[in-house]
């Protein structure tokens, strides 16, 4: 499905669930698209009516001359008015979790929650290595000096992804306060991986800034792992509302 979001293309599935079915935003993480929950969606059977959108400049949805997380908490603000999903509970990974975070700072009214999926607060709490890699990318997609047709109706996903947008993102942003985050007034579930590259110090700062908050370091898992086609995120929404 397509909605048009001002000037903003959005694409989505929508999986209507039983009658009375909790509705579910999932939504995924920097370079990737809706097909990641793909696995947990048919986990989650008919209890939760889902919908999982392709930010912007990902997947089948629109790219835009370049992205930022403010717009797409915008994107995500006007996804839940417009098709007046009544306060969903919102699963974000990564980027996902970023956006969620960033629309709960002013608009805690309109979500019943937000599990947060590795989030980070500014690009310095991710690892070393993991940043590392980031530049190495955005260096080698610059250097290239290929140039795209900056038009929404014409260039793809796949080519946005090589001019390095996606990099710069997180090479920039996010700048999430402790202050900011003390103004979420929804419960939020604070996951991340052992592993993850989110430094601890980081997720730790998150839930402790949160007011209604719980926070579950996963064993052995990292950043991605029990996310990205995997259904290991079903308990824990399927248990959200216990954990508070």
């Amino acid at each position: 499905m397509v909605i048009v979001l001002g000037s903003q293309v959005i694409y989505y599935e929508h999986t209507q669930g039983r009658d009375g079915a909790r509705p579910l935003i999932l939504l995924h993480g920097n370079g990737e698209d809706h097909h990641i929950f793909d696995t947990l969606t048919a986990a989650l059977g008919d209890e939760y009516e889902v919908y999982a959108p392709d930010t912007r400049g990902h997947g089948m949805s629109a790219c835009p001359e370049e992205l930022h997380y403010s717009d797409m908490a915008d994107d995500l603000c006007s996804f839940i008015t417009e098709l007046t999903i009544d306060r969903p509970l919102i699963a974000g990974f990564s980027d996902g979790a970023i956006t969620a975070l960033i629309l709960a700072t002013t608009h805690s009214d309109m979500i019943s929650g937000i599990i947060s999926c590795g989030a980070n607060t500014s690009p310095k709490a991710l690892s070393l290595s993991e940043r590392a890699q980031i530049k190495k990318a955005y260096k080698k997609k610059i250097s290239s000096k290929k140039t795209f047709e900056k038009t929404l109706d014409t260039i793809s996903s796949e080519i946005f992804a090589e001019t390095g947008a996606l990099e710069k993102l997180m090479l920039t942003e996010p700048d999430i306060s402790d202050i900011a985050l003390s103004h979420i007034s929804v419960p939020v579930l604070v996951l991340a991986g052992q592993n993850d590259a989110v430094k601890e110090s980081d997720t730790r700062k998150i839930y402790s800034s949160i007011p209604k908050s719980d926070m579950h370091i996963i064993p052995g898992e990292d950043h991605g792992s029990y996310i990205i086609n995997s259904d290991k995120l079903k308990p824990y929404i399927e248990g959200f509302d216990s954990f508070f």
